[in-house]
């Protein structure tokens, strides 16, 4: 007897009791069902991060999705630019021989804002989320209803309800 009780307590996680799953009832008008999303801020994310300022522009945000996406290209482009360039870099165009100087200067400085341009992407990337969830608030917001409420003489007292109900 003691073996089977032991078996039924080790099978108990096993087989959820469904009646006391509050997730699979019937949803009523004391319950709030899933909401759902005018843009996934997950989504947002996963865009920035493949794409810069794609997640602004998934949220709506289209003028700094692309002025996010334009300076971080910019930067990184530049940056890379600025890091390969040598005084003698254009020496076949010229008859006499170029004498270059110390490269760690210029090196640096395409360095600095490469970093910047990287830093620029990883910020919007991380902001995307952010500008999803402004978009699904400026969303509800807008889809707020509010409905004046007058019932005169209503209830055991002859009381009037007088009021303003905001369903959203």
């Amino acid at each position: 007897m003691r073996v089977i009780v032991s078996l039924c307590i080790a099978a108990l996680p096993v087989f959820p009791l469904g009646a006391q799953d509050a997730g699979h009832g019937a949803v009523d008008s004391t319950t709030s069902s899933k909401e759902n999303l005018y843009r996934n801020p997950h989504r947002a994310l996963v865009l920035g991060s493949l794409i810069p300022g794609a997640g602004h522009i998934y949220a709506g945000e289209y003028v700094r999705g692309f002025l996010t996406y334009e300076a971080t290209v910019a930067s990184i482009g530049l940056g890379t630019l600025l890091f390969i360039y040598d005084r003698c870099m254009l020496t076949f165009l010229n008859a006499e021989p170029c004498k270059s100087g110390p490269a760690w200067p210029h090196q640096l400085a395409g360095l600095t804002i490469v970093g910047v341009g990287i830093w620029s992407w990883i910020s919007s990337a991380r902001d995307a989320p952010r500008a999803a969830e402004r978009a699904n608030e400026g969303r509800r917001m807008r889809s707020l209803t509010v409905t004046p409420i007058i019932d005169p003489f209503s209830g055991p007292a002859n009381a009037s309800k007088i009021g303003v109900s905001v369903h959203w």
